[in-house]
């Protein structure tokens, strides 16, 4: 049996979305992390020396917010993994702040590392469940050009990303012209970003997403490592993407689809892995420096469908600190609720597999689309019937990007009718 690592469905935008917009880099620390800054003594205010390389100690962390943790001693070097857990406070100034989550992972600069200032405020704590409203919402992958026949939808999506350049600047803001031009023309669209800056940045510096280059130095071998070499960076073009956006976008929902296989990161493939405390406290970082630039920001986090049981269930453990809003994954309409056809509770994954139980674990509403490239999957949720689609709503299911939809996606959306609310 192949393995489920190498069988994922790694997402690959069209490759129409990859072309770069030359546009002028906004500044971007402001807003950039959640976390406390390092400093060069362990009281909590940042978790740690800055690492000069070595495994970071596990420090106990604040846990009411005096900061009184001791931190990890050592940050992995270019890195030190963040403030996840017990290595300073997410949200306080100066680093003081909340104390640490659970175990330390060791400071948040590396080796002379960059300082990442910490934002007066990372948004709302409400999470905003259902951005498209009470009704299940439809959707698809941007085609270019008018959305005028697209009323229809509730939703658009859109890839960026590609303009991440291999010094961890931005070459412009494509998403930013997308709304500007198109989106804003088209008054009940909610637009959708696929936010892969990541997965970009890894493409711009040699790591090809895993699918594309199995054989070669790729984001599934190199990824995590570039993660701790240029962390601060990362962190930077997602609080420029987001002020920008909301310099064209400024107040209803847009919701940021947060790195395709996010979870990759932490298998045992990666070169100095990042451990799943390490990976959620980037996604809390990311997702604040997303909020702190655009409060009308949703933010989803990705679930891989080829998770063993137990990769479930540790991920979105450590995930569960996170001021995330929604979860989004890919499968079909049509498999008992399973992710992908020939799912059974007998298969490696069984348990953890399905959409009730991505529901259950996360205490998310669900984005639910048909993948890209190789990995893309026909339309089985436009003409599921009412029982089925209305089975989905009850397992957490609230949108659907169908991203290559037939010439009757309309009239199948049409015909759905009888459907549950999804707001509960």
């Amino acid at each position: 049996m192949t393995s489920p690592v190498r069988d994922r469905a790694v997402r690959n935008p069209p490759v129409a979305l990859m072309v770069m917009v030359g546009l002028p880099l906004v500044a971007a620390l402001v807003g950039a992390s959640c976390q406390g800054t390092s400093t060069v003594n362990n009281t909590g205010a940042g978790g740690s020396d800055p690492g000069s390389g070595g495994i970071p100690d596990d420090g106990t962390g604040g846990d009411d917010g005096v900061g009184n943790g001791t931190g990890g001693n050592t940050g992995t070097a270019g890195m030190g993994a963040g403030g996840a857990n017990g290595v300073g406070g997410k949200t306080g100034a100066g680093g003081m702040g909340m104390g640490g989550k659970t175990a330390g992972a060791g400071g948040l600069t590396g080796a002379g590392g960059t300082v990442i200032n910490v934002p007066s405020a990372c948004g709302s704590t409400t999470h905003n469940l259902n951005p498209f409203g009470c009704n299940l919402a439809w959707g698809t992958n941007s085609p270019g050009g008018s959305l005028s026949a697209y009323s229809y939808l509730q939703f658009m999506s859109f890839w960026i990303g590609s303009e991440a350049k291999s010094d961890g600047t931005l070459s412009g803001c494509s998403g930013c012209t997308w709304i500007s031009n198109q989106v804003s023309k088209v008054s009940n669209i909610v637009p959708v970003y696929y936010a892969y800056i990541i997965g970009f940045f890894g493409h711009a510096n040699g790591l090809p997403d895993g699918n594309q280059a199995p054989n070669g130095p790729n984001l599934t071998t190199g990824g995590a490592n570039l993660i701790r070499n240029n962390r601060a960076k990362i962190i930077s073009m997602y609080s420029s993407y987001a002020q920008q956006t909301h310099a064209v976008w400024g107040s209803k929902p847009l919701v940021w689809l947060l790195e395709g296989d996010f979870v990759q990161y932490t298998t045992s493939t990666e070169t100095n892995a990042l451990s799943y405390a390490e990976l959620a406290q980037l996604a809390e970082d990311i997702t604040c420096a997303i909020k702190a630039a655009m409060p009308n920001a949703v933010v989803a986090i990705n679930h891989s469908t080829w998770n063993a049981n137990d990769v479930t269930n540790n991920f979105w453990a450590a995930m569960s600190g996170v001021n995330y809003d929604m979860a989004w994954t890919s499968g079909a309409g049509n498999a008992n609720d399973f992710f992908t056809p020939g799912t059974t509770v007998s298969s490696y994954n069984g348990t953890t597999a399905t959409y009730a139980y991505l529901h259950k674990i996360t205490g998310r509403t669900i984005l639910v689309d048909t993948s890209f490239g190789a990995s893309a999957t026909s339309d089985s949720w436009s003409d599921s019937g009412a029982a089925n689609l209305n089975a989905r709503i009850t397992d957490g299911v609230v949108a659907i990007n169908v991203t290559t939809p037939t010439s009757n996606y309309a009239s199948n959306i049409a015909g759905e009718t009888g459907l549950s609310t999804t707001c509960h």
